[in-house]
């Protein structure tokens, strides 16, 4: 039997809507969106979208990736072990630490290469789509859970600006600054936005006695926009990003032995490793977009270079005690550091597309893509090697893929679209001495997929749509060690791909003050890619099938001018097939993993929030927004070992606004709820199973606990 504060937050949508509907009522903004590469009202696409505009952006306190996957259902993302290293799930389709990206991640149309690009911080923002399910038609590969389809803002000919400045606990600062406008007319205009960002952190080692999550970034993000006439428009932009921080404040305990696994309360303990983590971070990308009108459509091509490295520095005991032991000898008299994982990164990408006029009859798009990436990886396991020469590893990979979408209407109320692509991804990985840079190993591999989607939309009334979809996505495989005599795990691991049918309604009042929507949906998971340490080394294994299934429903509304109602519910039930694969920590005999709940994928998600405004003197207004998020129970590895139990956060923002300026005192997780975001369990890692002394342990990344800060922002 559910807990009465769980059954209240399962019925959370349903109240406010119930409320919403028994009030009187003001209008709700129309939301326009490109996810289907044109501009379309997000309430006639046959997809699950979740977006956030400008206002949105501010209210929730948005200053990366993570703030915006907290308060979206069906998506959880967390940044671990380092600034660079993300996982990302949506609808139970998961990535991990080592593998590719299980989304798409586009800014200002560039599809970027690799996950490492991803943290980027959302600053001078227009707005952000998170497109669910499979969505490989129109952005191929890695886009098999879904897409973040990021946009910053243009230059436009006003000339506008903003300065924002912010102070809170963690001796958190930030001042960001944006200005743009004409410098030629419509001829020639600019935009330039930049941040710097620093903070002491949050999360407090007790061994070293200081905070060790500290960070300081500088941002810088310049365009520019050229319309030599009514027909051609170009788009050059530059982004510059630096950033140094601290990494890897890892906790320790025997959570599996103590507490059975369960990371809350007692369990949760601060970080006293002797070896404080650190990292730094360099980036820059530049793209030049043109686009030309012709009378029944517009050329589009895109083309961008990026360019990055990461220096990242650890431990691996994330413990003081001296020597460490392992199988109870004294191995490690400093303990397992340094360990470097030095990253570097650059890439090509280019797209072009021709896109019909949104007036015919028979809308269709058609284009080709190109990407072409050299990742570079070092890993230098310390003390672990015993002497040996650590590995580089060098990964070129080119894609191309060629796509097109048809959209028409086979009624006066049904339309269909039909989008298919195809990708092609040639890969190999060479590894070598990092110093004597002697080969001992090469591979290669192609893969490639054809990926189709199939969307029917059938228009109850101009308020309403019902749809249904199927849609394919596709990950590429990879590379493992040169597995030994005993070793299982293959050279080369499988492409994943994803199948999935949704079916679902949008809905709203016929006065637009009131909007809903629900889906429901199934996806058949082949060859899902999960990490494990076998033999001292980072490797994929593949689980034939994965199924998921699953629900999501949201509704918001406007029942006053001054008061907005808004709340979302997630249902993801991701359980692996049958599959059995060898022990990862004796590394004899099988362990059975079906039924197990796939990594990385709360069983549910909801968000629910509340906006009060009201006037004040001289033309001021005042607004008050809460928020409650709650992420259901989620398991950390393929063994369901380790989880963390059901979590929830309170929001809240005071704000008081005028057309120039905005003041706001803000809180996230306002009653300092701490869990865990992420975990390495001793049931799959042998060297924690056998760390000592009195091992084994259990690591685990504790939450930041309660933020809170004043922001102040002026418009001119």
């Amino acid at each position: 039997m559910k807990s009465r504060p769980t059954s209240i937050f399962l019925l959370a949508p349903v109240l406010l809507a119930t409320t919403a509907l028994a009030q009187p009522q003001s209008p709700i903004e129309e939301i326009l969106v490109t996810a289907r590469g044109r501009i379309e009202n997000l309430a006639r696409v046959p997809d699950s979208i979740s977006v956030y505009g400008r206002a949105e952006l501010e209210k929730h306190q948005v200053v990366n990736f993570e703030d915006i996957a907290a308060y979206t259902p069906g998506v959880f993302v967390i940044n671990d072990q380092d600034p660079g290293t993300n996982i990302i799930t949506i609808r139970g389709i998961s990535t991990d630490r080592l593998q590719q990206a299980s989304v798409a991640y586009v800014v200002d149309g560039l599809a970027l290469a690799d996950k490492e690009l991803f943290t980027q911080p959302y600053y001078d923002m227009e707005r952000v789509e998170i497109l669910k399910g499979p969505q490989g038609a129109l952005y191929g590969k890695n886009a098999i859970g879904g897409v973040f389809n990021v946009i910053t803002r243009a230059p436009t000919e006003t000339f506008e600006g903003s300065v924002e400045a912010e102070y809170g606990n963690g001796d958190n600062k930030a001042v960001r600054v944006a200005v743009g406008g004409p410098l030629m007319g419509k001829k020639l205009m600019f935009r330039v936005a930049a941040q710097v960002q620093d903070w002491d952190g949050w999360i407090y080692n007790s061994f070293l006695k200081k905070k060790v999550d500290g960070q300081y970034t500088r941002n810088l993000r310049a365009k520019l926009r050229g319309e030599p006439s009514d027909d051609w428009t170009w788009d050059l932009q530059w982004n510059v990003n630096a950033e140094r921080s601290g990494a890897a404040w890892v906790s320790s305990n025997n959570v599996t032995g103590k507490f059975g696994g369960k990371l809350d309360g007692p369990a949760l303990t601060n970080p006293f490793g002797d070896f404080e983590g650190n990292a730094r971070r360099h980036w820059y990308g530049i793209s030049l977009k043109n686009e030309v009108k012709f009378a029944d459509g517009t050329l589009s091509v895109i083309g961008g270079y990026d360019q990055y490295a990461k220096r990242f520095f650890e431990e691996l005991d994330f413990r003081n005690d001296k020597p460490i032991t392992f199988f109870g000898t004294p191995f490690f008299p400093n303990g397992i550091q340094p360990i470097a994982q030095p990253v570097d990164l650059r890439a090509w990408t280019g797209e072009a597309r021709y896109t019909s006029s949104d007036s015919a009859p028979i809308r269709w798009i058609a284009g080709a893509f190109v990407q072409d990436s050299l990742r570079k990886r070092v890993d230098d396991f310390g003390p672990l090697l015993f002497g040996a020469e650590a590995s580089a590893f060098r990964t070129p990979t080119t894609q191309v893929a060629a796509f097109g979408q048809v959209t028409a209407s086979l009624a006066d109320q049904l339309e269909a679209t039909l989008a298919l692509r195809y990708d092609n991804v040639k890969t190999s990985e060479d590894m070598t001495g990092v110093t004597t840079k002697r080969r001992s190993d090469f591979a290669q591999k192609t893969f490639g997929q054809v990926q189709p989607k199939l969307s029917l939309a059938y228009n109850l009334s101009p308020q309403s749509i019902i749809y249904a979809n199927m849609s394919r996505g596709f990950k590429p495989g990879g590379f493992n060690p040169q597995p030994g005599p005993t070793d299982t795990f293959k050279r080369i691991y499988k492409a994943e791909t994803t199948t999935a049918i949704e079916v679902g309604a949008k809905t709203a009042s016929a006065d637009g003050r009131v909007s809903a929507t629900a889906s429901a949906f199934y996806t058949d998971y082949a060859n899902f890619q999960y990490f494990a340490f076998i033999n001292g080394n980072d490797t994929t294994y593949t689980a034939p099938k994965v199924k998921v299934k699953g629900f999501e429903f949201s509704v918001t509304a406007k029942p006053s001018p001054w008061l907005a109602l808004d709340s979302a519910l997630s249902y993801t039930d991701a359980k692996i097939g049958n599959f059995s694969a060898p022990n990862p920590v004796s590394g004899v005999g099988l362990r059975n993993y079906t039924g197990k709940q796939t990594p990385n994928s709360p069983r549910y998600n909801l968000a629910t929030g509340a906006e009060v405004d009201w006037p004040l003197s001289g033309g001021l207004i005042g607004s008050v927004r809460g928020e409650l998020t709650v992420r259901g129970k989620t398991f950390f590895e393929i063994d369901n070992a380790l989880y963390s139990p059901t979590e929830a956060a309170l929001n809240l923002r005071v704000a008081v606004r005028s057309d120039d300026w905005t003041a706001a005192i803000w809180a996230k997780n306002l009653t300092n709820n701490r869990w865990a975001v992420s975990a390495f369990g001793q049931g799959q890692i042998a060297l924690l199973a056998f760390l000592g002394p009195n091992g084994p342990f259990d690591s685990f990344n504790i939450n930041r606990g309660r933020q809170y800060g004043v922001t102040l922002k002026a418009n001119f």
